[in-house]
């Protein structure tokens, strides 16, 4: 979500870090968080993740941690420190809920923390939830510390953790090179459900789901019934399902790409199709993910 902050170092090599990472946010993946793109490691127009896959895009230089939504945004999740280290440079105070990334967001500033590790490898924390940042400049942290918040603040079109590690001489470090890690987040991860909205009225587009109001408990009979998913994971060929239950038409089917693996899927069904509906379930594979009832 981040098109990359271009460094003039990127192409220098790397030494091996002698610093390690613990994951920088909290939470479960797949109902938490997912990670969206990686580093792109293809030096040209293509894009290759460390896996030898696309989740990523052309020239993305940090690993992106996608959470739902703004309103899981708005509860407050942690951005910790991935390594023990000194704050080396702190940015607060900007708008933290964009939605797009045109040519002005290009040039917007985000809120970040970054830390210098022992070995002078340095870790970024960017797009950060204003007001959020807790750390000041100077100041030593251990891993697991908190720095600040989640937000979509600069250039950023979600809400999400930009995470990037440069090498003392500014070269883009792929966190996902051998050893890294201590505990490594799964690359593949199976379909699951991070958010349910549900609308008393249609839902306009993607970015209605981004930031949706409270799921409505009751749906007028003669309104549009809205129903919008953030989904997580997957692979090609999964399906997931809706299903209306007291509703004529009670199945709703969409297919679920694989990639990218944060992804919205909604639908707007009219009064004739959803009048009598009590309860909206969301399943994959006959797994409830998800329920919620209405009055």
């Amino acid at each position: 979500m981040l098109p990359g902050c271009r460094d003039p170092g990127a192409s220098e090599p790397v030494p091996e870090p002698r610093v390690r990472f613990v994951l920088p946010l909290g939470g479960v993946p797949g109902r938490d968080w997912v990670i969206n793109n990686y580093v792109d490691r293809d030096s040209g127009a293509g894009v290759r993740d460390y896996q030898g896959g696309r989740k990523s895009y052309n020239r993305h230089q940090g690993t992106d941690w996608d959470v739902p939504n703004f309103r899981w945004m708005d509860r407050g999740f942690p951005v910790l420190a991935a390594a023990d280290g000194r704050v080396t440079a702190v940015h607060d105070g900007e708008f933290d809920r964009n939605v797009a990334c045109g040519f002005l967001g290009i040039l917007e500033q985000p809120n970040l923390v970054e830390l210098t590790h022992v070995d002078g490898t340095r870790s970024r924390y960017l797009h950060l939830r204003r007001g959020s940042v807790k750390v000041a400049v100077g100041q030593r942290v251990a891993a697991g510390d908190p720095l600040g918040e989640v937000g979509s603040s600069g250039c950023s079109t979600a809400p999400h953790l930009h995470f990037e590690v440069r090498g003392p001489g500014g070269a883009v470090v792929d966190p996902f090179r051998p050893n890294l890690w201590i505990d490594p987040p799964r690359y593949e991860t199976a379909l699951t459900l991070m958010d349910l909205v549900v609308r008393d009225g249609p839902i306009e587009g993607e970015d209605a789901l981004k930031d949706p109001p409270p799921n409505a408990e009751r749906i007028s009979p003669h309104r549009t019934l809205g129903i919008g998913l953030s989904l997580a994971g997957g692979s090609p060929g999964d399906e997931v399902e809706v299903l209306l239950e007291g509703a004529v038409q009670r199945e709703l089917v969409a297919p679920v790409p694989g990639e990218p693996p944060h992804g919205y899927r909604f639908w707007n069904l009219p009064p004739d199709r959803h009048r009598g509906t009590r309860r909206i379930l969301v399943r994959t594979r006959g797994r409830v993910l998800a329920s919620h009832e209405l009055r």
